[in-house]
């Protein structure tokens, strides 16, 4: 029985280590980005003009309800 035992070579080692430190980084970066800067993922319902929209349908749909 004969083992097929592939060397691996260094350039695939240090791919790897990229790989795996950006999987780790990344994340813990863009954390930090939102928590930096909170309003970037803010929804942007502060126009009243949309919310009064909102705000009739809503009535409208409890009106219907009763």
């Amino acid at each position: 029985m004969s083992l097929n035992i592939k060397m691996v070579t260094t350039s695939e080692i240090i791919l790897a280590i990229i790989i795996v430190s950006l999987s780790v980084v990344m994340p813990i970066y863009y954390y930090y980005q939102r928590k930096k800067n909170p309003k970037q993922d803010s929804k942007p319902t502060d126009n009243p003009e949309i919310k009064n929209y909102i705000d009739r349908i809503n009535e409208i749909t409890r009106t219907k309800r009763k």
